[in-house]
C-alpha cells in the first residue's frame, strides 16, 4: 500500500500542468456525470424500495392514533428538503373532517397564518378520504414536490411545494408538538 501511494505521489508530481488540468477537468466532468445519473435513478426508484429512517407511533391518552415510518433513498434524514416517505398506518376510523381539523390545529401551532392555511386546508378536502383502522395514507416528497397516496393510488395531483413542506413540518419541523416522534422517525 505504502509503494502504491509513492507511485502516486512521484506521478501526480512528475506529471505536467496541462495534464493534472486535463484530469482534473476530466474527473470533474465525471463526478457531476455520476451525480446526475444517481439523482436520475433516485428520482425512478420506488419510494417504498427506500431504506427506512425511523418508526414511531401516536398515541394519545390512552389510544394508539397510528403508526408512522419515515423513509428515504439513503436512510437517513437530513432536513425537510431530503426526498422522503411519511408512511401513516391508521389504528383506528378517523374522519377526514377530524384529520383536516388536527391538520390545521398543527400548522396554528407551527406559526402559520389564517391566509397560508386556508387553500391548504381547501386542497387537502379535497383529496383525503376518510381513513378506516388500517389504512395506510402515504406522503411522498421528491424535489420539494409531494404527492399523497392510499396504498398505490395517488390522491390528487402533486401538491404546491409550500404546501409540501408545511405539511412534512407537522412531524420533522423542531417545532413540532410531538418532539419525542419526530426524534424516532429521524431516528435521533
Amino acid at each position: 500500500m505504502r509503494a502504491l501511494w509513492l507511485l502516486l505521489s512521484l506521478a501526480v508530481i512528475s506529471a505536467p500542468p496541462c495534464a493534472l488540468a486535463s484530469n482534473q477537468a476530466s474527473v470533474i466532468k465525471e463526478t457531476s456525470i455520476k451525480e446526475s445519473a444517481i439523482k436520475s435513478v433516485t428520482s425512478q426508484y420506488p419510494w417504498y424500495q427506500w431504506q427506512t429512517v425511523g418508526q414511531a407511533t401516536l398515541t394519545w391518552g390512552l389510544w394508539d392514533i397510528y403508526n408512522s415510518e419515515l423513509k428515504t433513498p439513503t436512510g437517513k434524514y437530513s432536513g425537510l428538503d431530503t426526498d422522503l416517505a411519511l408512511i401513516i398506518r391508521y389504528l383506528r376510523d378517523i374522519d377526514k373532517d377530524d384529520l383536516l381539523q388536527a391538520t390545521n390545529e398543527q400548522w396554528l401551532h407551527l406559526g402559520y397564518s389564517k391566509q397560508q392555511i386556508t387553500p391548504w386546508l381547501t386542497t387537502l378536502s379535497a383529496i383525503w378520504p376518510n381513513v378506516k383502522k388500517g389504512d395506510r395514507l402515504i406522503f411522498v416528497q421528491r424535489d420539494g414536490i409531494g404527492q399523497f397516496y392510499q396504498g398505490t393510488q395517488p390522491l390528487g395531483k402533486p401538491l404546491s411545494k409550500s404546501l409540501t413542506r408545511s405539511f412534512i413540518a407537522i412531524w420533522l419541523s423542531p417545532k413540532t408538538d410531538y418532539p419525542e416522534l419526530r426524534k424516532q422517525l429521524i431516528n435521533q
